[in-house]
């Protein structure tokens, strides 16, 4: 089937923002969370992953895996931004998220300095 490129100069900017459904624990994972997106109010993309990559962090759309008929296994996004532009917003909202889900998270630490009886 045969792709049409989109007529991206008259598509209005919509706002965009990300919450982080889950962090991921393990030491060493290169998937550090999960996040949903909302896009104007109106759309939401589920299971956009957190990377750490070799270049940095990054939002990773998600995506579907298929073999092809020589076994050979292909990715697939399922969502994904038509423009520079959205991609950097959608990457930025993300990764907004994850900072402050992190800061969150290290804000429930007990501190170190702390014996279990000063808590009480």
């Amino acid at each position: 089937m045969a792709t049409k490129k989109a007529n991206t100069s008259s598509i209005p900017k919509l706002s965009v923002s990300a919450k982080i459904d889950r962090m991921i624990e393990r030491e060493n994972a290169t998937v550090k969370a999960y996040a949903s997106v909302n896009i104007g109010g109106a759309f939401v993309i589920k299971d956009i992953a957190v990377v750490d990559g070799q270049k940095g962090m990054f939002a990773r759309m998600p995506f579907r895996s298929y073999k092809t008929g020589s076994g050979e296994t292909k990715y697939s996004d399922i969502a994904f931004a038509l423009t520079d532009e959205a991609r950097q917003s959608l990457n930025d909202a993300v990764l907004g998220a994850y900072r402050e889900a992190l800061e969150e998270s290290e804000d429930e630490l007990p501190d170190e300095d702390e014996s279990p009886a000063q808590k009480m």
